[in-house]
């Protein structure tokens, strides 16, 4: 199998040659990403459109090999212990994940709140660094979680720097979900709070997401001066007052504005 893409660097068409067995393993682990939930593998041929006997194969291979875990009562796969091997040793290369170490343990020492670090991946943000409050009850966000930009404040402080048309094909595709009372749902809202955060700088999630979580955000930009991600001040809604949220926010501001020209 061969796709055409284009070269940014020179200019040219080439030719991108994907070997299908790969290709088919990683729809797969694409597929049960997305679903969240184990799928037996006749549920998987049917959203692949695989043949079941391909899909078998395919998922015999990735379990022996860590990538799939196999459920012996009910015969159903779900992501496997591996992968979490695989993403920790990339995180441990990003050197934006290092550059931004000591901003996040600036803000856990400012606010005595948990500090996380998320960047932009497609239409989600993924965490990939955090650093926990020292308080008995707080915040615990895990790295690797993967949420819709439309849902939370890292991603509300990312998509106030995109263009209309990527906020467009954003919205599109993830939807605005109501996943508390306090959910923004309509898209005339949702772009009203965005320009609301580029007035101010920073985004905030008041149980819009998780309805015992507070978080505030701002952006990290990239040498180009383009937005790659978030530092976030996230804590329990009855601790963090919006007195404290404005506050937050213009300290998550001063400190994002540091680390992006650390990445410069």
């Amino acid at each position: 199998m061969k796709r055409s893409s284009k070269d940014s660097r020179k200019g040219t068409d080439k030719q991108v040659y994907i070997v299908p067995a790969v290709d088919k393993a990683f729809r797969i682990l694409s597929l049960l990403r997305n679903e969240g939930r184990e799928m037996s593998v006749l549920e998987i041929a049917k959203a692949t459109g695989f043949n079941s006997s391909t899909v078998h194969k395919l998922a015999v291979a990735l379990n022996y090999h860590g990538a799939l875990e196999r459920n012996k009562m009910n015969k159903k796969y779900s992501l496997g212990i591996a992968l979490i091997e695989y993403g920790e040793a990339v995180l441990s290369d990003l050197s934006t994940r290092q550059t931004a170490k000591s901003f996040l343990r600036e803000l856990v020492e400012y606010s005595g709140e948990s500090a996380a670090l998320s960047i932009l991946h497609g239409t989600k943000m993924v965490i990939v660094d955090i650093e926990e409050s020292r308080a008995a009850l707080r915040a615990s966000p895990t790295i690797g979680i993967i949420a819709p930009a439309t849902t939370t404040s890292n991603g509300k402080a990312v998509l106030a720097w995109l263009s209309e048309s990527q906020v467009a094909k954003i919205i599109q595709k993830e939807g605005l979900p109501a996943l508390t009372e306090k959910s923004i749902t309509k898209p005339d809202v949702f772009l009203a709070e965005l320009a609301a955060v580029r007035k101010r700088g920073y985004a905030t999630d008041c149980e819009e997401y998780n309805e015992k979580l507070h978080a505030v955000s701002a952006p990290v930009f990239k040498s180009e001066g383009e937005v790659m991600g978030a530092i976030s001040i996230i804590g329990p809604s009855f601790r963090m007052t919006q007195q404290q949220i404005r506050r937050f926010g213009k300290k998550c501001v001063e400190t994002a504005s540091r680390l992006s020209a650390n990445l410069r």
